[in-house]
């Protein structure tokens, strides 16, 4: 019999009973675990060692592209679990409403014993596959599961400990799970607190950002709270409800059998759809209730009518980003080309979004790509769209492809300097004729965008190098500007007590000492805005209510001394290459780990250390 030694006696004794005598574990395992194994054991054995069976790469593709929403929606939530669990062997896995493991980030010093119990990509891990699972067990409970250790049916998966919970839809229908699965010795322990703060991002970001006609309501209770990932969401179709999120239900002690179909005004005291709303108190059944309203096709703006949530992203812009956005606003509105760069993490995608959202094209769509992201061998059916047929594992119905999307709107491409040269040469027919034409042919179709672009490559010498082309660079960068790094400015602690502020430590009522502002302050912050996000967001999720944070429980690398860069001269490029070169020491050389240290994708590490070594 294996010993479980992760949870100790109580799971031993539990499995004894179940497994040896057929006995009811109650009371010694959660009963969410409990009921699980009484269904597994209607149709499965313990001891089983049979591996299951794995769909091929076109029907992994086939379901992927069936799920793109949502994997656009979750990719930089899984990335952020990646790097916050990437020192406990933890792999952070997305499945769809049928358990199928569609992706999987991070962890790579574990994959090898995940791949040991076909925990992977084009897995089914449902309780009637793989017994009692974090995946398959939320799946059933639609609700988190924490599964640790002997927790699991099988024997073979008693050597993880993973944490899940279900992603909703709007409309209240089960989309897919996201995991946290690890070594069951070493698994993070605030890995179930963490998925849940994922997914309330997610189901915000889905919220905030679906397509069906009518507009959105934002409301809570606390008014600091509007803009973000805690404020509660109904779309609205003229004063029907026909989406909310699951805060929403919270705030309104409702259900959405209840809630969808429903008038507002039931809910919440509201003037006529068509009026003008301006932010103000509201009476509610759960008592006063602040809120703001915008039309649909703005939802990716900060809700106009709520001071607080229109400041929600200020910590991204001073005096000199807030002139530089008004200067390429009035460019974009005169149909030029804007070229953002920057390095990575100084927030390009929030400034293009800033742009958008007061831009003469604001009720348009806003359409972000990034060109890393997306393998060679998909982006072009992603950009350009296919018709039924293309090719194998295409959707039947075809795909109309992100820059007829952007019609009337944005299309905005970020790291624009990773894209294959072949695509560069459709994207600027695309420019010059404005039209474009899907995979598998078909007849042109006239687009209207405006385009913005962002980099943080250097594009002049790539052309002089041959690997991005001259006659698209010089189409593009009519209107170039460059964000600065946090290095550079002078509001780095105003900005960290913004943030901190916004991910939710004011309301855990968190507080820093001064040694540790200090080293906040003067740390180089490689990743710049992104690497503060990730690292104060794993401060509030391991701090206590009410603490102080000292300089010891700051991430190791901000703890010790630095330079202060931000009045060092050295160039730009020899500090870059000190930070990648430390940060390779500090992870013994592995590329994976650095990029995610970094905050940057490992091909754009690659190519800055080949750049490195041309110059040597």
């Amino acid at each position: 019999m294996t010993k479980h030694k992760a949870l100790g006696a109580d799971t031993t004794t539990a499995r004894q009973l179940f497994f040896e005598k057929g006995q009811n574990p109650a009371g010694l395992v959660p009963e969410v675990i409990a009921r699980s194994w009484q269904r597994c054991a209607q149709r499965l054995d313990n001891s089983q060692t049979s591996p299951p069976l794995r769909i091929d790469s076109n029907q992994l593709n086939e379901r992927r592209e069936k799920m793109a929403r949502l994997r656009d929606v979750a990719q930089p939530e899984m990335d952020a679990l990646a790097e916050l669990v990437s020192d406990s062997d933890s792999l952070v896995l997305l499945a769809n409403d049928e358990g199928l493991i569609l992706d999987a980030a991070g962890g790579l010093n574990f994959l090898r014993k995940a791949q040991q119990v076909y925990l992977q990509p084009g897995v089914h891990w449902t309780e009637p596959d793989r017994g009692t699972n974090a995946i398959g067990t939320a799946l059933i409970e639609k609700n988190p599961v924490l599964v640790q250790g002997g927790q699991h049916f099988l024997d073979a998966n008693t050597i993880l400990s993973c944490a899940a919970a279900p992603i909703i839809s709007p409309q209240g229908e089960l989309l897919g799970v996201l995991d946290v699965s690890g070594d069951s010795e070493h698994m993070h322990r605030q890995a179930l607190g963490m998925v849940r703060l994922a997914i309330q991002i997610i189901e915000h970001r889905l919220s905030s950002s679906n397509a069906a006609p009518g507009s959105l309501l934002r409301f809570h209770h606390r008014q600091d709270l509007l803009g973000t990932h805690r404020e509660g969401i109904l779309i609205l179709d003229d004063n029907k409800v026909v989406g909310a999120n699951r805060i929403a239900l919270q705030l309104l002690d409702a259900d959405w059998q209840r809630l969808i179909g429903s008038n507002a005004g039931q809910w919440l005291q509201l003037p006529s759809y068509k009026e003008s709303i301006s932010s103000q108190g509201m009476k509610s059944p759960r008592g006063q209730i602040f809120h703001s309203k915008i039309n649909h096709r703005q939802t990716l703006q900060v809700a106009t009518n709520s001071p607080k949530a229109a400041s929600k992203d200020q910590h991204y812009f001073d005096a000199t980003t807030s002139d530089l956005l008004h200067k390429a606003r009035r460019v974009l509105d005169a149909g030029i080309p804007v070229l953002i760069q920057g390095e990575t993490g100084v927030g390009k995608e929030v400034f293009a979004r800033r742009l958008h959202a007061s831009s003469q094209r604001q009720s348009g769509a806003f359409v972000a790509v990034n060109c890393a992201a997306l393998p060679e061998t998909l982006i072009e059916s992603e950009l350009f769209g296919y018709t039924s047929g293309a090719f194998t594992g295409a959707q039947r119905s075809g795909m109309p492809g992100r820059v007829r999307e952007a019609d009337g709107g944005i299309l905005f491409l970020d790291e624009i300097g990773d894209m294959p040269l072949n695509l560069q040469a459709r994207l600027l027919r695309v420019l010059q004729e404005r039209q474009v034409t899907p995979l598998g042919g078909g007849q042109p179709i006239t687009v209207d965008f405006a385009l913005l672009c962002a980099t943080n490559r250097d594009l002049p010498m790539l052309v002089d190098k041959g690997e991005f082309r001259a006659d698209l660079y010089y189409r593009i960068q009519d209107f170039t500007l460059q964000l600065p790094p946090l290095r550079e400015r002078e509001d780095c602690k105003q900005i960290i007590e913004e943030m901190m502020r916004m991910l939710g430590g004011s309301e855990k009522e968190l507080t820093f000492s001064e040694s540790a502002v200090a080293a906040l302050v003067n740390y180089d912050w490689p990743g710049n805005l992104r690497q503060v996000t990730s690292t104060l967001r794993t401060l509030i999720v391991l701090s206590d209510p009410k603490q102080t944070i000292d300089l010891s429980q700051l991430p190791g690398e901000i703890q010790k001394p630095r330079i202060n860069t931000r009045t060092d001269k050295t160039d730009l490029k020899q500090l870059t290459r000190q930070a990648i070169e430390k940060a390779l020491s500090e992870n013994g050389n592995n590329v994976s780990a650095t990029a995610r240290q970094l905050g940057i994708h490992r091909s754009t590490l690659y190519r800055q250390m080949a750049n490195y070594n041309d110059q040597t």
